[in-house]
């Protein structure tokens, strides 16, 4: 599955994910044990992929997400856009997130 950048993403149910100093700790669990599922491994995300993983929470489009970013720090929005979705490929991939419904 490829990200799109007209839909919206959101944490998966099956992650737990906790704050640990400056860094977003993100734990895959097995669905109804709540035990951690060693075969994936940790996330962890520092300052711009922390405000990106917030931003899930918005409930907005991934379009949203880079223009909002590229206004916070002045950046170009092709610039913003493929690193974005570079890392939300990453994480799509990994069962991290997942489309809204």
């Amino acid at each position: 599955m490829q990200i799109e950048l007209n839909k919206i993403y959101i944490p998966s149910k099956k992650i737990v994910s906790r704050l640990i100093d400056d860094t977003l700790i993100i734990v895959p669990v097995e669905t109804g044990t709540g035990s951690v599922d060693f075969d994936e491994s940790l996330y962890s995300l520092e300052e711009t992929g922390k405000k990106i993983w917030e931003k899930l929470n918005s409930h907005i489009t991934i379009q949203q997400l880079c223009s909002d970013l590229a206004n916070e720090y002045n950046a170009s929005k092709e610039t913003i856009t493929k690193d974005v979705t570079d890392l939300m490929q990453d994480l799509l991939k990994k069962g991290l997130i997942v489309e809204y419904q």
